[in-house]
């Protein structure tokens, strides 16, 4: 279970530390993520977004004036992390109007982008802004790789001279990766690759369904294979070893996501619409929608499977993530059981820990053999060429 804030933060005088304990305790909205547009200039075949041509604008896409507001009602609750996204947020001809009304208002900014639309003149208006930083997304340490995930040609080139035009105006960068089957053999050359570009690397080794349902961006997931070989790689000391139970997520208590129409969703992976910032102020969203009543009382109690499973620590549970595999959020997600496997078998393989010492319940007994026996059998990954 989530540890309380004095649990977090014993005796720390780090005042951030101390504002994230009084958020906990006063449930406080700290993080806002806001997917601005759902158009993009690319077409990644993993993306969880049904993503719009960048010239076809909806009907619905919040205006410059409504974003501006929205931005407004923000800083008067007293947000500290905004993220902006899309889709790419570049499509959007006021993308400087709104990163500068968060920059006047003091945000810690996050800008997630491919890189397309970076120019020089870009680069130097970002800068002026002082974004926390500016996460780029690449899919591959190489040409062929990248530009077959997002279906765009030149797309690598254009991406790594983003980077470079950023580090040239002193932008702090992040080289985000999903890893897949397509590009887990270059993980070191991904990571030499953020070096050379002055970028931090980060990396998820997880991809979710489509939010309409359509599982495709699944076909290039890792398997649990994969991930094992992964884990074996990249371990330098035993997981911890806490008591049984899963970790829970502050879902409801100090972060929100807001889509390009205005509906305000609990977080990016469980997209329930809690309210909509066209029929309400935000504040008036974050306490007074009814929805929040049942997510705020869904802790480890009310998940029969995980409240007790010897592995929770390792799975980093998500309940969007298993709404998205069998429409309901109190049941394990499969990609999580199985990456908590992974990790606990790299570990023992290591000889960091034995097997006694994470023993396997029923259920995630019977997982593993599933996912040895699949993938011992025929298994081609998809294809980027098809």
């Amino acid at each position: 279970m989530t540890s309380a804030p004095d649990a977090l933060y014993p005796g720390s005088s780090n005042p951030y530390h101390a504002l994230l304990a009084q958020a906990q305790t006063q449930r406080r909205l700290l993080s806002v993520h806001w997917e601005v547009t759902q158009r993009c200039n690319e077409r990644c075949r993993h993306c969880y977004l049904t993503v719009l041509p960048p010239q076809r604008r909806p009907d619905d896409e919040l205006t410059t004036a409504e974003g501006l507001a929205l931005i407004d009602q923000m800083a008067a609750m007293g947000v500290l992390h905004l993220s902006l996204s899309g889709g790419e947020f570049f499509v959007r001809r006021d993308w400087h109007e709104l990163a500068a009304a968060a920059h006047a208002h003091r945000f810690v900014l996050r800008i997630f982008t491919n890189g397309l639309a970076i120019t020089p003149a870009k680069a130097a208006q970002l800068a002026a802004l002082q974004p926390y930083a500016v996460e780029i997304s690449l899919y591959g340490a190489d040409a062929a790789t990248h530009d077959a995930v997002t279906q765009t040609p030149g797309a690598f080139a254009r991406t790594c001279r983003a980077f470079a035009l950023l580090a040239d105006h002193g932008v702090r960068t992040v080289l985000k990766t999903p890893l897949m089957t397509c590009n887990i053999e270059q993980f070191d050359a991904l990571r030499d690759l953020a070096a050379a570009l002055g970028a931090h690397f980060r990396y998820d080794l997880t991809l979710t369904p489509r939010r309409n349902g359509d599982p495709t961006p699944l076909r290039y997931a890792l398997r649990y294979t994969d991930l094992v070989r992964h884990y074996r790689r990249t371990l330098t000391s035993a997981p911890g070893l806490p008591g049984a139970g899963c970790r829970l997520c502050n879902l409801g208590r100090n972060a929100l996501a807001i889509a390009p129409n205005g509906d305000v969703h609990p977080c990016l992976e469980l997209p329930i619409v809690v309210g909509n910032v066209r029929a309400a102020p935000l504040r008036t969203i974050w306490e007074t929608a009814p929805a929040w009543t049942s997510l705020l009382a869904l802790d480890a109690d009310a998940l029969p499977t995980c409240r007790a499973c010897p592995l929770g620590a390792l799975c980093g549970r998500c309940h969007g993530a298993a709404r998205h595999e069998t429409g309901d959020w109190r049941t394990p997600a499969t990609a999580h059981c199985m990456r908590a496997l992974a990790l606990r078998q790299a570990s023992i393989d290591r000889a960091f820990i034995t097997a006694e010492m994470l023993p396997l319940t029923a259920h995630l007994a019977a997982l593993k053999q599933r996912l040895e026996a699949q993938d011992a059998g025929e298994y081609e990954p998809a294809r980027l060429d098809q």
